[in-house]
Formats: structure tokens, sequence, C-alpha cells
């Protein structure tokens, strides 16, 4: 009925539009899926603050700020008093002789006495139980850069690793750090209810 010019074409059309698809279904799947989404999370914050200027340039402690991380269970954002320590003293202003904006902005939440509304990088769903105090542990072999990754070159926090279960699991399975008892057959406990409370 059609020539076979125009079948071709037909034919070619076709082959093209599956490919298509098919490519399209790979890279959406890929893109969407959820360990890739929350890769590379990087929130607007209220105040500008460069951890490259705090903990790359002035290679301040990641416990200085983040106090409770070796104690308890979270690590806990800094209350403004924390920044004060320094900021009552060290107030940076611009070409203009003005109070660069961010250091402003913090002294205004200070005057007022509201805590500043971080937005969270790294945080872990509801039903997930981690304690930094077991993470930090001496002879744990974990670094802060382990699950944040390197922090002092960011100015703007952004989540490098997916904080997916799969991905905790990678860690846990590793073997145990030297001199662990005989019976430690991984770094850290694999049990569901480890993580699962």
């Amino acid at each position: 009925m059609f020539t076979k010019k125009f079948e071709r074409r037909i034919y070619i059309a076709v082959a093209v539009i599956i490919f298509s698809l098919v490519l399209g279904v790979a890279f959406g799947t890929y893109a969407l899926w959820p360990a890739n989404l929350e890769r590379g999370y990087q929130p607007a914050q209220p105040i500008e603050f460069s951890h490259a200027i705090m903990a790359g340039q002035f290679e301040i402690e990641c416990i200085y700020c983040h106090s409770q991380a070796e104690k308890g269970t979270h690590a806990t954002i800094p209350p403004t008093s924390t920044c004060m320590k320094c900021h009552t003293e060290i107030q940076t202003k611009d070409a203009r002789g003005e109070l660069k904006s961010n250091i402003a902005d913090m002294l205004r939440y200070w005057e007022t006495k509201e805590p500043i509304p971080w937005e969270k990088v790294h945080d872990l769903a509801d039903f997930v139980y981690f304690d930094h105090s077991r993470h930090l542990a001496p002879g744990s072999g974990v670094e802060c850069e382990d699950c944040h990754g390197k922090v002092e070159t960011m100015d703007r926090v952004e989540r490098v690793h997916s904080l997916k279960m799969g991905w905790c699991l990678e860690c846990h399975r590793e073997p145990p750090p030297e001199g662990s008892p005989a019976w430690q057959a991984t770094r850290a406990p694999i049990y569901c209810t480890t993580c699962h409370r």
C-alpha cells in the first residue's frame, strides 16, 4: 500500500520513539531515585554562613559548635550564643565600613533573642535511631567527614551522601576495627533494631 521509502521512514520514526522512551524512563528513574534525589541537597539558610571560612580557614573544630555530637544522640545546631563568643568582638565590615550582611543578620537574632531558623541538611527519617556519640566514640574509626563530606571546603553545606539505609549498611558491614573483640564480625551491628527502635 505504501512505498518502501515511506515504510522505512515509519520504521525509523518508531525506532527513534521507542529509543527515546527507554532513554527517558532510564534517566528519569536514575534522577528521581531517592538516594540520588537527596544527594546534593543544599538549602538556602537564613544567614550566609561559610564553613569554608570557619572550619577551613580558621580551623575551628566541628565539636566547638556542634558540642553535643560526642556526648549525645544529636550533634545539635549551635545556639546564637556560641557564635557570639567570638562575634561580640569580631564584627567584619565591608568596603563601605558597614557590617557585613551575615553579621548584621546574626546580631539581629541575638538582640531579639530569637533562635536562628537554620534549615537541616543532614536530616534522617523519624523512624531511624541514630546516635552521634556512638559513631564518634574512641576507637570507632568514624570521622565527621565520613558522613558529612569535607565541610571545611563548603561555603554552603550540602549533603554529599544519601544517608539511606543501604549506604549506612555498607559502612556497618565493613570489617571491625583492629583490637575489636573476637566475636565482633562487622564494624557495627547490622540488626534491624540497631537503627529501627
